[in-house]
Order: C-alpha cells, then structure tokens, then sequence
C-alpha cells in the first residue's frame, strides 16, 4: 500500500531540541521506517521567525529537486515592502519548482492571524481558481476563522491540519457544509471510532495523511488506517491517492 505523507517539515528551526531530527537524509530514513514512499515537504524555517517565506520556498524548492521523494508546498506568504515577489512571482517559482500545494503561513501573534479576505484573499482566489490545493493548520485558529475561509472560497481545496481529538462536533457540520474541505487524518485528529465512523458519515477522498514529521511519530496513526473495518480501496485513499489525486489536478 503506497502511503503519501501531506505534512512533513525539513530543515532547521530557531526553537529545535537539539535531539530532534530535522536534515533532510534524516526524514528520508524516517520515511522508510514508516514505510512512506513520498511527502509534501514544507521547510521548517519560518517556525519562529527563522526565515521569510520567500527563502523558506527556496530551501524546500532545492532539496525536493535533489530527491524525489520530496514534493515541495510553498508558503503564502509575502513581504509588505515595495520591490517584494508579487503573487505572480510566487505561482512562477511554484512552477519552476513543481509545487503543487501551498501552505498559508500566519506569523506567530494574534496580529498576524488574520484569515480576513482583504489579508489573504488575493492568495486565496489565485489557488482557489487553479485548483491548488491549501494547507491550514488550525490548531490556534477560531473555528470561525476556517468558516470564514470555506464560505468566502468555496471552491478552495482547503486541508485543515491541527485538529483536535474530540474535535467532530464542529468539524463536521463544517465537513457537510463545504464539499471541498478535507481533513489531514494523522498529527493530532483520529476519528472518533477510527475511520470507519467518519466513513459513515463522508467518502474516504474527504481525508489525507499527514505525519507531522519530525515533531510526531506516525506509526500509530497509519495503523490506525491500516486496520481499521474499511475496505482497501478507502484504505489506500485515505493513505496516499487522495493527495495524489489533488496534487495531480493542481493548474500551475
């Protein structure tokens, strides 16, 4: 069964544990203790104000041309200053590099966690008309905030990551709302009764993994796929052709 990784970060940050792995080679080897034959990778950098965005896509863009195990996403993100790459420039160096996803970056601080049209919108419309599919993690957001998003961007292929346990009682009315809201199984959120309940309630293309690597362990996660009372053919959806299949219908 092919496992496709949607959320797996590389590359140094400000705030590291001085043991916890972060090269390159080092998630590779990861990756195959897991058994996981690819990631869309996103650099590390930016956690903690380390780099802008703009070099943070550089970086990732460079090790994922050196191995192919690596799918780049790049932030959106921008300088505010005259001069800066402009969204064009951005969807040009996505090209270049073959990144097929994005994430939207939210600097620390209640300031700058803003999902409010006027902020993000323009990045929002470029994705939303291109099919690119956006990575969110919500773990410091008002469910409001992803509400917000859903409804101003319907046809956004948005991928919430960071959702809690526990956390069904909101996220499905969003779920039945928003066709195309899907959800990053793996990191924090295992549905409640393993994926089986979530199937009874939505098809299998509404979930993706995601290790959160190197910051969670996903083996519990996959098994939790792996031997959960669904038929194979969710199984591999759920664990890789899902994102596959989103990535491959992305217009860049």
């Amino acid at each position: 069964m092919t496992i496709i990784d949607c959320f797996c970060g590389i590359g140094p940050w400000c705030s590291r544990p001085a043991l916890l792995p972060y090269k390159p080679k080092d998630i590779l080897r990861l990756m195959d203790a897991y058994g996981i034959s690819k990631a869309l990778v996103h650099s590390n950098q930016p956690l903690g104000g380390m780099a802008w965005p703009v070099e943070a896509n550089r970086q990732v863009a460079k090790e994922a041309a050196k191995n192919p195990r690596f799918m780049p996403a790049f932030y959106l993100a921008r300088h505010p200053y005259r001069g800066a790459p402009t969204i064009d420039d951005t969807v040009r160096a996505m090209r270049k590099a073959d990144a097929r996803a994005a994430w939207l970056w939210l600097r620390e601080g209640q300031l700058f966690r803003s999902l409010q049209s006027w902020l993000v919108g323009d990045w929002l419309a470029v994705c939303s008309e291109r099919q690119i599919p956006v990575l969110m993690h919500i773990e410091s957001l008002h469910i409001n905030d992803v509400h917000g998003v859903c409804k101003d961007f319907p046809n956004l292929r948005l991928i919430l990551t960071g959702v809690g346990y526990g956390s069904d009682p909101v996220l499905y009315p969003l779920l039945r709302k928003f066709p195309n809201l899907h959800v990053c199984l793996g990191h924090v959120y295992i549905p409640a009764g393993n994926p089986a309940l979530f199937l009874r309630h939505f098809p299998a293309e509404r979930l993706v993994f995601g290790s959160g690597l190197p910051f969670n362990t996903p083996g519990g996660l996959i098994a939790h796929v792996m031997y959960a009372d669904i038929s194979d053919a969710d199984k591999e959806k759920i664990l890789g052709g899902n994102i596959q299949r989103l990535l491959a219908e992305a217009r860049l």
